[in-house]
């Protein structure tokens, strides 16, 4: 080991790197430009390596200096985590977890009741949630964690599968009186789809054939439940999470729209940053809420 390296070079130069810039390192750092310039040049000096090129408007990492990042930047949430664990050993676990996350069924449904169990057990840990579907990103909005549907799509998150929700199409039995038959899904271009905020519905047979469809909405609504209460009343045919449509299904006011066809799962995970130090609660928290719908999917 180097002995002439100090940790706090490493941290201002993980910093320029993950802030792009040596002003707003200086930012997070509360410190000045001119001195995190200095700590730089006094790491790569003890290194014996340039870590990084730099011009009048961008940095760009050398080779040496991308596999320190890569490292330093993992060591140095190490070393955190083993900081805030000897901090942390026996005190009680508390404080506040953030959460922004796709509402309708699964917050309804499942997020609420798993909440519920987790404050129960961990009073001392206020849970603020908040419900939508905007693009939100943990690097730039007040948030710890994430549920979103689909795929994760920044490879500084790491995604946890929760739960795959199944979809339908239903309507009304007094609907598909006298209307045409739905035996393809181009059908449904010749009636009333009602819909939230998808207009592109994808369906897939038996035989792994995938039709996708734009809907033109006889009527649209964000709120699941007003669609919901749209179909039973014959307005027309809506895309619902099956959980919504059991009861309606059983006691004959809603049908599934087509047969033979279905809409694949919605696949939900839960995303949190790579390589950010979590306290105590935020992993009891993310343990926690993973064990609670594993248990529920078996």
């Amino acid at each position: 080991m180097n002995n002439n390296i100090s940790l706090l070079d490493v941290k201002a130069f993980v910093a320029v790197v993950t802030e792009g810039s040596f002003t707003k390192a200086a930012e997070e750092l509360g410190s000045s430009k001119a001195h995190v310039s200095r700590q730089i040049s006094q790491l790569e000096k003890a290194l014996g390596v340039q870590l990084l090129i730099r011009t009048t408007r961008t940095l760009k990492l050398t080779e040496p200096g991308e596999r320190f990042y890569s490292t330093s930047q993992s060591a140095l949430a190490e070393i955190d985590k083993a900081a805030s664990d000897a901090v942390e050993m026996n005190i009680s676990v508390s404080g506040k977890i953030r959460i922004n996350s796709l509402g309708g069924a699964f917050g309804e449904e499942y997020l609420s009741q798993a909440i519920a169990e987790f404050s129960a057990a961990y009073p001392d840990i206020h849970i603020d949630v908040s419900f939508d579907s905007k693009q939100v990103s943990l690097m730039d909005d007040p948030f710890d964690l994430i549920i979103r549907s689909g795929e994760l799509p920044d490879s500084r998150m790491v995604s946890r599968h929760l739960m795959d929700m199944e979809i339908g199409l239903f309507c009304a039995p007094a609907y598909l009186k006298g209307a045409a038959p739905i035996r393809h899904p181009r059908d449904l271009k010749s009636h009333k789809c009602l819909t939230g905020t998808i207009d592109k519905w994808s369906l897939v047979n038996i035989s792994e054939e995938v039709f996708s469809l734009h809907i033109e909405p006889a009527a649209r609504c964000a709120n699941s439940r007003v669609l919901l209460n749209y179909a039973v009343n014959g307005m027309g045919i809506c895309r619902l999470p099956n959980l919504y449509t059991l009861e309606y299904l059983e006691n004959g006011q809603l049908v599934r729209a087509i047969e033979g066809w279905y809409i694949p799962p919605i696949s939900i995970h839960l995303l949190y940053t790579k390589n950010r130090y979590q306290p105590e609660r935020l992993r009891c928290f993310i343990q926690f809420l993973c064990e609670w719908f594993r248990k529920r999917s078996k």
